[in-house]
Protein backbone atom coordinates (compact mmCIF):
# COMPACT_ATOMS: atom_id res chain seq x y z
CA UNK A 1 0.00 0.00 0.00
CA UNK A 2 1.23 3.14 -1.42
CA UNK A 3 1.24 6.45 1.38
CA UNK A 4 -1.59 8.22 -0.35
CA UNK A 5 -3.27 4.89 -0.34
CA UNK A 6 -2.75 4.85 3.44
CA UNK A 7 -3.87 7.89 4.03
CA UNK A 8 -7.18 7.81 2.44
CA UNK A 9 -7.45 4.65 4.01
CA UNK A 10 -6.87 6.22 7.97
CA UNK A 11 -9.25 8.96 6.36
CA UNK A 12 -11.95 6.78 6.22
CA UNK A 13 -11.50 4.49 8.85
CA UNK A 14 -11.37 7.44 11.35
CA UNK A 15 -14.20 9.22 9.65
CA UNK A 16 -16.65 5.76 9.87
CA UNK A 17 -15.80 5.20 13.25
CA UNK A 18 -16.72 8.61 14.45
CA UNK A 19 -19.83 8.57 12.26
CA UNK A 20 -21.04 5.51 13.41
CA UNK A 21 -20.20 5.43 17.20
CA UNK A 22 -21.89 8.78 17.34
CA UNK A 23 -18.63 10.30 18.74
CA UNK A 24 -18.65 13.00 15.77
CA UNK A 25 -21.21 14.45 17.98
CA UNK A 26 -18.92 15.18 20.89
CA UNK A 27 -15.95 16.29 18.81
CA UNK A 28 -18.69 18.92 17.52
CA UNK A 29 -19.28 20.31 20.77
CA UNK A 30 -15.57 20.85 22.12
CA UNK A 31 -14.47 21.84 18.91
CA UNK A 32 -14.96 25.79 18.12
CA UNK A 33 -17.47 27.25 16.54
CA UNK A 34 -17.06 26.47 12.47
CA UNK A 35 -18.58 26.91 8.68
CA UNK A 36 -18.78 24.20 6.41
CA UNK A 37 -18.98 24.72 3.09
CA UNK A 38 -20.35 22.25 0.76
CA UNK A 39 -21.04 22.87 -3.24
CA UNK A 40 -22.14 20.37 -5.98
CA UNK A 41 -23.24 22.11 -9.27
CA UNK A 42 -26.65 19.81 -10.49
CA UNK A 43 -29.30 18.11 -8.95
CA UNK A 44 -29.89 15.32 -11.53
CA UNK A 45 -32.57 15.70 -14.05
CA UNK A 46 -31.86 13.86 -17.07
CA UNK A 47 -33.82 15.60 -19.77
CA UNK A 48 -31.58 19.17 -18.25
CA UNK A 49 -27.93 17.83 -17.46
CA UNK A 50 -27.99 14.40 -18.82
CA UNK A 51 -24.97 14.54 -20.74
CA UNK A 52 -22.76 16.19 -17.75
CA UNK A 53 -20.34 13.76 -15.99
CA UNK A 54 -21.42 11.95 -13.07
CA UNK A 55 -19.45 14.02 -10.49
CA UNK A 56 -21.24 17.03 -11.26
CA UNK A 57 -24.79 15.94 -10.17
CA UNK A 58 -26.49 14.48 -7.20
CA UNK A 59 -29.91 13.24 -7.11
CA UNK A 60 -32.46 15.43 -5.52
CA UNK A 61 -33.53 12.31 -2.66
CA UNK A 62 -29.91 12.26 -1.95
CA UNK A 63 -29.22 16.39 -1.49
CA UNK A 64 -32.49 15.94 0.53
CA UNK A 65 -30.99 13.47 3.13
CA UNK A 66 -27.49 14.77 3.47
CA UNK A 67 -29.30 18.74 4.27
CA UNK A 68 -31.54 17.45 6.11
CA UNK A 69 -29.06 15.56 8.18
CA UNK A 70 -27.45 18.39 8.79
CA UNK A 71 -29.93 20.47 9.48
CA UNK A 72 -30.69 18.53 12.73
CA UNK A 73 -27.52 19.29 13.97
CA UNK A 74 -26.48 22.36 12.43
CA UNK A 75 -27.26 25.68 10.97
CA UNK A 76 -27.88 26.07 7.76
CA UNK A 77 -27.25 29.10 6.00
CA UNK A 78 -25.85 30.72 3.03
CA UNK A 79 -22.05 31.51 2.89
CA UNK A 80 -22.51 35.17 3.46
CA UNK A 81 -25.36 34.59 6.39
CA UNK A 82 -22.79 32.01 7.53
CA UNK A 83 -19.92 34.54 7.68
CA UNK A 84 -22.33 37.19 9.40
CA UNK A 85 -22.97 34.70 12.05
CA UNK A 86 -19.19 33.73 12.75
CA UNK A 87 -18.50 37.74 12.76
CA UNK A 88 -21.17 38.11 15.30
CA UNK A 89 -19.49 36.08 18.10
CA UNK A 90 -23.01 34.65 19.59
CA UNK A 91 -22.80 31.44 21.14
CA UNK A 92 -24.76 28.43 18.52
CA UNK A 93 -24.25 25.51 16.50
CA UNK A 94 -21.81 25.25 14.03
CA UNK A 95 -22.87 25.99 10.28
CA UNK A 96 -23.45 23.93 7.29
CA UNK A 97 -23.79 26.12 3.52
CA UNK A 98 -24.53 24.78 0.29
CA UNK A 99 -23.23 25.96 -2.61
CA UNK A 100 -24.01 24.97 -6.26
CA UNK A 101 -21.55 26.40 -9.14
CA UNK A 102 -21.71 27.46 -12.54
CA UNK A 103 -25.77 28.97 -12.41
CA UNK A 104 -27.60 25.36 -13.83
CA UNK A 105 -31.30 25.54 -14.98
CA UNK A 106 -31.90 22.74 -12.07
CA UNK A 107 -30.75 25.09 -9.75
CA UNK A 108 -34.11 27.08 -10.04
CA UNK A 109 -36.07 24.08 -11.16
CA UNK A 110 -35.40 21.88 -8.47
CA UNK A 111 -33.33 23.03 -5.78
CA UNK A 112 -35.62 25.51 -4.54
CA UNK A 113 -38.12 23.15 -3.50
CA UNK A 114 -35.28 20.52 -1.59
CA UNK A 115 -34.13 23.78 0.45
CA UNK A 116 -37.65 24.80 1.38
CA UNK A 117 -38.59 21.00 2.61
CA UNK A 118 -35.02 21.15 5.03
CA UNK A 119 -34.84 24.66 5.40
CA UNK A 120 -31.24 25.13 3.89
CA UNK A 121 -29.81 28.27 2.31
CA UNK A 122 -28.10 28.00 -0.97
CA UNK A 123 -25.62 29.90 -2.45
CA UNK A 124 -25.00 30.05 -6.42
CA UNK A 125 -22.35 31.29 -7.83
CA UNK A 126 -23.21 32.44 -11.75
CA UNK A 127 -20.56 32.90 -14.44
CA UNK A 128 -22.39 35.27 -16.45
CA UNK A 129 -21.92 34.71 -20.53
CA UNK A 130 -23.98 31.28 -20.47
CA UNK A 131 -26.96 33.72 -18.73
CA UNK A 132 -27.32 35.47 -22.03
CA UNK A 133 -28.37 32.05 -23.91
CA UNK A 134 -25.95 32.20 -26.76
CA UNK A 135 -22.64 30.47 -25.82
CA UNK A 136 -21.32 28.13 -23.01
CA UNK A 137 -17.80 27.47 -21.98
CA UNK A 138 -15.93 24.69 -23.49
CA UNK A 139 -16.11 21.77 -21.11
CA UNK A 140 -19.62 21.79 -21.79
CA UNK A 141 -19.21 21.27 -25.73
CA UNK A 142 -16.69 18.52 -24.88
CA UNK A 143 -18.74 16.29 -22.66
CA UNK A 144 -21.78 16.81 -25.06
CA UNK A 145 -19.73 15.15 -27.88
CA UNK A 146 -18.58 12.36 -25.70
CA UNK A 147 -22.39 11.45 -24.57
CA UNK A 148 -22.98 11.48 -28.85
CA UNK A 149 -20.80 8.75 -28.70
CA UNK A 150 -17.61 10.89 -30.38
CA UNK A 151 -14.97 8.39 -29.04
CA UNK A 152 -11.86 10.31 -27.44
CA UNK A 153 -9.26 8.80 -29.30
CA UNK A 154 -11.25 10.38 -32.62
CA UNK A 155 -11.84 13.73 -30.91
CA UNK A 156 -7.96 14.20 -29.68
CA UNK A 157 -6.55 13.67 -33.37
CA UNK A 158 -9.38 16.00 -34.66
CA UNK A 159 -8.49 18.37 -32.01
CA UNK A 160 -4.95 18.42 -33.23
CA UNK A 161 -5.90 19.12 -36.83
CA UNK A 162 -7.90 21.82 -36.48
CA UNK A 163 -5.71 23.86 -33.40
CA UNK A 164 -3.23 26.71 -34.11
CA UNK A 165 -1.77 25.72 -30.57
CA UNK A 166 1.59 23.77 -31.27
CA UNK A 167 1.97 23.01 -27.51
CA UNK A 168 -1.76 21.23 -27.04
CA UNK A 169 -0.82 19.14 -30.59
CA UNK A 170 2.13 18.03 -28.61
CA UNK A 171 0.84 17.24 -24.98
CA UNK A 172 -2.22 15.50 -27.17
CA UNK A 173 -0.03 13.38 -28.77
CA UNK A 174 1.88 12.41 -25.75
CA UNK A 175 -1.48 11.73 -24.22
CA UNK A 176 -2.45 9.74 -26.96
CA UNK A 177 0.80 7.41 -26.42
CA UNK A 178 0.52 7.02 -23.08
CA UNK A 179 -1.19 4.76 -21.02
CA UNK A 180 -3.75 5.28 -18.59
CA UNK A 181 -7.70 7.18 -18.73
CA UNK A 182 -7.90 8.91 -22.04
CA UNK A 183 -10.39 11.21 -21.18
CA UNK A 184 -8.79 12.62 -18.09
CA UNK A 185 -5.51 13.25 -19.82
CA UNK A 186 -7.13 14.62 -22.85
CA UNK A 187 -9.33 17.03 -20.44
CA UNK A 188 -5.85 18.01 -18.56
CA UNK A 189 -4.45 18.91 -21.70
CA UNK A 190 -7.69 21.48 -22.36
CA UNK A 191 -7.44 22.94 -19.00
CA UNK A 192 -4.32 23.78 -18.51
CA UNK A 193 -1.78 23.25 -21.81
CA UNK A 194 -4.39 24.91 -24.62
CA UNK A 195 -4.65 28.80 -25.87
CA UNK A 196 -8.29 29.20 -24.14
CA UNK A 197 -8.63 31.28 -27.41
CA UNK A 198 -7.68 28.62 -29.50
CA UNK A 199 -9.88 25.98 -27.31
CA UNK A 200 -13.24 27.62 -27.71
CA UNK A 201 -12.87 28.08 -31.72
CA UNK A 202 -11.47 24.13 -31.77
CA UNK A 203 -14.46 22.98 -29.44
CA UNK A 204 -17.01 24.74 -31.54
CA UNK A 205 -16.49 23.99 -34.85
CA UNK A 206 -16.29 20.13 -33.46
CA UNK A 207 -19.53 20.83 -31.45
CA UNK A 208 -21.45 22.38 -34.44
CA UNK A 209 -19.90 19.79 -37.28
CA UNK A 210 -21.63 16.91 -35.20
CA UNK A 211 -24.97 19.14 -35.13
CA UNK A 212 -24.49 20.96 -32.15
CA UNK A 213 -26.70 23.93 -31.56
CA UNK A 214 -24.40 26.26 -28.94
CA UNK A 215 -27.99 28.75 -28.03
CA UNK A 216 -30.03 26.11 -27.75
CA UNK A 217 -27.94 23.46 -25.34
CA UNK A 218 -27.40 26.90 -23.75
CA UNK A 219 -30.76 27.73 -23.33
CA UNK A 220 -31.53 23.98 -22.39
CA UNK A 221 -28.73 23.89 -19.76
CA UNK A 222 -28.26 27.16 -17.88
CA UNK A 223 -30.58 29.54 -15.89
CA UNK A 224 -31.65 32.81 -17.46
CA UNK A 225 -30.94 36.38 -16.45
CA UNK A 226 -35.03 36.46 -15.35
CA UNK A 227 -34.49 33.04 -13.61
CA UNK A 228 -31.47 33.99 -11.92
CA UNK A 229 -33.67 37.35 -10.80
CA UNK A 230 -36.35 34.45 -9.36
CA UNK A 231 -33.48 32.52 -7.58
CA UNK A 232 -31.91 35.80 -6.06
CA UNK A 233 -36.28 36.84 -4.71
CA UNK A 234 -36.32 33.48 -3.23
CA UNK A 235 -33.59 34.56 -1.14
CA UNK A 236 -31.16 32.55 -2.59
CA UNK A 237 -27.34 34.37 -2.58
CA UNK A 238 -26.31 34.66 -5.46
CA UNK A 239 -21.99 34.84 -5.96
CA UNK A 240 -19.53 35.48 -9.00
CA UNK A 241 -17.96 32.64 -11.04
CA UNK A 242 -16.10 35.06 -13.69
CA UNK A 243 -17.15 35.69 -17.36
CA UNK A 244 -16.61 32.65 -19.14
CA UNK A 245 -15.23 30.21 -16.42
CA UNK A 246 -11.71 29.69 -17.89
CA UNK A 247 -8.67 28.70 -15.45
CA UNK A 248 -7.64 31.80 -13.90
CA UNK A 249 -3.96 31.09 -13.27
CA UNK A 250 -3.70 30.87 -17.11
CA UNK A 251 -4.62 34.17 -17.93
CA UNK A 252 -2.69 36.92 -17.98
CA UNK A 253 -3.49 40.07 -15.30
CA UNK A 254 -5.41 41.97 -17.36
CA UNK A 255 -7.89 39.13 -18.40
CA UNK A 256 -8.09 37.96 -14.83
CA UNK A 257 -9.59 41.22 -13.57
CA UNK A 258 -11.52 41.36 -17.13
CA UNK A 259 -13.23 38.05 -16.27
CA UNK A 260 -13.73 38.92 -12.58
CA UNK A 261 -14.71 42.38 -12.88
CA UNK A 262 -16.79 41.52 -16.03
CA UNK A 263 -18.83 39.11 -13.96
CA UNK A 264 -19.64 41.31 -11.16
CA UNK A 265 -20.35 44.23 -13.10
CA UNK A 266 -22.49 42.17 -14.78
CA UNK A 267 -24.15 40.65 -12.01
CA UNK A 268 -24.71 44.18 -10.56
CA UNK A 269 -26.68 45.77 -13.01
CA UNK A 270 -28.71 42.39 -14.14
CA UNK A 271 -29.39 41.94 -10.34
CA UNK A 272 -29.23 44.79 -8.79
CA UNK A 273 -26.57 44.01 -6.22
CA UNK A 274 -22.87 43.63 -6.16
CA UNK A 275 -21.98 40.17 -5.08
CA UNK A 276 -20.33 39.37 -1.82
CA UNK A 277 -19.14 36.01 -2.14
CA UNK A 278 -16.76 34.68 -5.46
CA UNK A 279 -15.79 31.48 -6.27
CA UNK A 280 -12.70 30.36 -8.34
CA UNK A 281 -13.58 28.36 -11.59
CA UNK A 282 -12.24 24.17 -11.10
CA UNK A 283 -11.23 26.02 -7.48
CA UNK A 284 -7.49 24.03 -6.89
CA UNK A 285 -4.68 25.81 -5.39
CA UNK A 286 -2.98 25.50 -8.74
CA UNK A 287 -6.48 26.69 -10.65
CA UNK A 288 -6.13 30.53 -8.93
CA UNK A 289 -2.48 32.73 -7.98
CA UNK A 290 -1.50 35.70 -6.42
CA UNK A 291 -3.26 38.32 -9.08
CA UNK A 292 -6.22 35.79 -9.56
CA UNK A 293 -6.69 37.08 -5.39
CA UNK A 294 -5.57 40.55 -6.47
CA UNK A 295 -8.63 40.75 -8.97
CA UNK A 296 -11.30 38.89 -6.60
CA UNK A 297 -9.79 41.72 -3.57
CA UNK A 298 -9.89 44.71 -5.91
CA UNK A 299 -13.73 43.76 -7.40
CA UNK A 300 -14.73 44.36 -3.76
CA UNK A 301 -15.10 41.38 -2.39
CA UNK A 302 -13.75 39.70 1.25
CA UNK A 303 -15.40 35.99 1.00
CA UNK A 304 -14.10 33.51 -2.25
CA UNK A 305 -14.19 29.80 -1.94
CA UNK A 306 -11.77 27.14 -3.58
CA UNK A 307 -12.46 23.34 -3.96
CA UNK A 308 -9.70 22.47 -1.07
CA UNK A 309 -11.61 20.38 1.78
CA UNK A 310 -11.77 21.89 5.46
CA UNK A 311 -13.86 24.35 7.98
CA UNK A 312 -14.08 28.21 8.05
CA UNK A 313 -14.21 29.99 11.37
CA UNK A 314 -13.58 33.67 9.50
CA UNK A 315 -13.80 35.58 6.23
CA UNK A 316 -11.12 35.17 3.59
CA UNK A 317 -10.57 34.73 -0.05
CA UNK A 318 -9.74 31.02 0.08
CA UNK A 319 -12.28 29.21 1.99
CA UNK A 320 -12.51 25.67 1.91
CA UNK A 321 -15.47 23.61 0.43
CA UNK A 322 -16.32 19.88 0.34
CA UNK A 323 -17.70 18.27 -2.99
CA UNK A 324 -21.30 16.40 -2.70
CA UNK A 325 -22.48 14.19 -5.48
CA UNK A 326 -24.21 11.09 -5.77
CA UNK A 327 -21.54 9.14 -4.13
CA UNK A 328 -21.26 11.15 -1.34
CA UNK A 329 -19.85 9.88 1.52
CA UNK A 330 -21.77 11.06 4.66
CA UNK A 331 -19.40 9.98 7.36
CA UNK A 332 -16.53 11.60 6.07
CA UNK A 333 -18.68 15.44 5.09
CA UNK A 334 -20.14 14.67 8.70
CA UNK A 335 -16.26 14.55 10.22
CA UNK A 336 -14.96 17.23 8.62
CA UNK A 337 -18.00 19.59 9.62
CA UNK A 338 -18.15 18.50 13.27
CA UNK A 339 -14.37 19.21 13.21
CA UNK A 340 -12.73 15.67 13.16
CA UNK A 341 -9.92 16.25 10.97
CA UNK A 342 -9.04 19.99 12.73
CA UNK A 343 -9.07 18.13 16.25
CA UNK A 344 -6.15 15.59 14.74
CA UNK A 345 -3.79 18.61 13.30
CA UNK A 346 -4.07 19.52 16.74
CA UNK A 347 -2.34 16.64 17.84
CA UNK A 348 0.08 16.72 14.05
CA UNK A 349 -1.96 14.51 12.39
CA UNK A 350 -2.94 15.61 9.20
CA UNK A 351 -5.17 13.07 7.65
CA UNK A 352 -6.47 15.91 4.78
CA UNK A 353 -6.75 15.28 1.14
Amino acid sequence: MGKHELKLFLRRAYARTLFHTGLHAVVNRVMPRRMTILFGHCVEEPSVNGFLPKDMKIRGERLERILAWFGRRYDLVTIGGGLAALEGGAEGRSLVALSMDDGYRDNLTALPAILERTGAGATVFLETRPLDGEDLNWSHKFFWLLDQGEAIDLFARRYQELTRDTPTREALRRALESDGDLVYQVKRVLKYDADPDDRERVLDELFRARGGDPAALCRTLYLSWDDARELSQRGVEIGGHTVSHHVLATLDDERQVAEVEGCTERLERELGARPAVFAYPFGRRWDYDASSLGAVKAAGYTAAVNTHAGTNAKRGLELRRLPIDDDADLAMLATEACGGFDLLRRFGIDLSE
